[in-house]
């Protein structure tokens, strides 16, 4: 039975198994089973899938009751500072021969990628995993073939517990050995578990921040074609709620283009203090010399969960997309119409001084033809008639004409 002043949220069904598989070089151990534990069951024919091939163990953790397994999927609690939860796991063997688990619960963290993952077996738990108790540390149990078992923990809240999302996992562990190509033993550890969502209350912050938002652009050799650009961000949780999110990446342009990513992954769930880096890619950008890639995230919650509504979390950042192709098309045609123009001009100035035929002058005579033939005009024509001598008289016809003597 939980303390009074403990609450326990439910949630809609998620994801159960939190796989981490750990290789190191030892001796295979050997474990014995723990006092402590409720008894357990047999699993039917309509339990988990259970490989068909031999000395292969199929295995999993499972919400449970005091008696049974349930349907919970994970452990949603909710606490004040230095409360107490109760409550039980099932350990499940669902291969048809008899297996020992290692259990224990450690912290929850977030991979690389950004999935969720077990903290390593050889690390010491330092947040909700530290505040879980079994029924003793190093809890081992061994189980009959196609059967489960009740464990319970206990999670005793720091009485300075920090406001907010703690997560933890319940593991179980298989410790098996295999023997490497140059013939080494090696100790094979196999763990999967369930999660452990804890809300310590106190105000709550969900918070996302992404830094390190850069750009490499990519153009094309078609003058008139479109680009690409790759866009990389971190995406960190500086708050104290755990947040998963919607992504919008998308690119604006000086000239008013807009292209936006197709296909964003959406920001899986981060834990509170965790980063992951994120790259997206953008098609269908036209270079307008100065572009601007902006970055949205609009926050999710775990299911179930109560939290103030926050977001959008955004970023922006310029970058240069000169379409150098066009422009040395348009330098080109530019200089091609310089030249053009200057020679029309020398052109017109070389002609310019010179007359043309048919074209009187200024004072009404006439411009003497290309060919050098001199022209003539009524004036000049007048002026030589009056310079001529005068006509003598004609001779009388006929007759009988008589001389005068001198």
């Amino acid at each position: 039975m939980q303390p009074s002043d403990t609450t326990i949220r439910r949630s809609t069904r998620l994801s159960v198994t939190v796989a981490a598989v750990v290789t190191c070089a030892a001796l295979l151990l050997s474990v014995a089973p723990a006092s402590g534990q409720a008894p357990g069951g047999s699993l039917g024919a309509s339990g988990k899938a259970v490989s068909g091939r031999k000395n292969v163990v199929t295995f999993g953790t499972q919400t449970a009751t005091a008696t049974k397994p349930d349907s919970r999927g994970i452990y949603m609690f909710a606490a004040t500072p230095g409360g107490r939860i109760e409550d039980h796991v099932a350990i499940l063997n669902y291969s048809d021969q008899t297996a020992t688990f290692l259990i224990r619960g450690t912290d929850g963290v977030n991979t690389p990628q950004g999935g969720f993952a077990a903290l390593p077996i050889n690390e010491r738990p330092h947040g909700l995993g530290a505040w879980i108790a079994l029924p003793r540390s190093d809890l081992t149990v061994t189980l009959p073939p196609r059967s489960y078992l009740i464990v319970p923990f206990l999670v005793e809240v720091p009485v300075d517990a920090t406001p907010g999302d703690h997560v933890g996992v319940i593991t179980a562990t298989l410790v098996s050995s295999v023997i490497s190509k140059s013939g080494q033993r090696l100790r094979l550890l196999q763990t999967t578990g369930t999660r452990i969502f804890l809300l310590v209350s106190g105000p709550l912050r969900p918070s996302l921040t992404i830094t390190g938002l850069a750009v490499h652009y990519q153009g094309t050799l078609d003058p008139i074609g479109t680009g690409k650009a790759k866009v990389t961000y971190t995406v960190s949780n500086t708050g104290n709620v755990a947040l998963g999110g919607r992504q919008t990446v998308y690119v604006s342009g000086l000239f008013g283009g807009l292209s936006t990513a197709l296909r964003v992954p959406r920001l899986q769930l981060l834990l509170p203090g965790f980063s992951v880096k994120e790259a997206v890619e953008v098609k269908g950008i036209f270079p307008e010399i100065r572009e601007t890639a902006h970055v949205s995230i609009q926050p999710l919650y775990i299911a179930g969960s109560v939290a103030p509504p926050s977001g959008p979390f955004q970023a922006s950042v310029s970058f240069w997309a000169i379409p150098w192709i066009l422009i040395a098309i348009i330098v080109v045609l530019i200089l091609l119409g310089v030249g053009w123009f200057r020679q029309r001009r020398r052109r017109a100035r070389a002609t310019a001084g010179r007359p043309k035929p048919g074209r009187r002058d200024g004072i009404g005579k006439e411009r003497s033809p290309l060919g050098g033939v001199p022209g003539s005009n009524g004036s000049s024509e007048r002026q030589a008639a009056e310079h001529e001598s005068p006509a003598k008289d004609p001779m009388p016809v006929g007759g009988v004409g008589r001389a005068r003597k001198r």
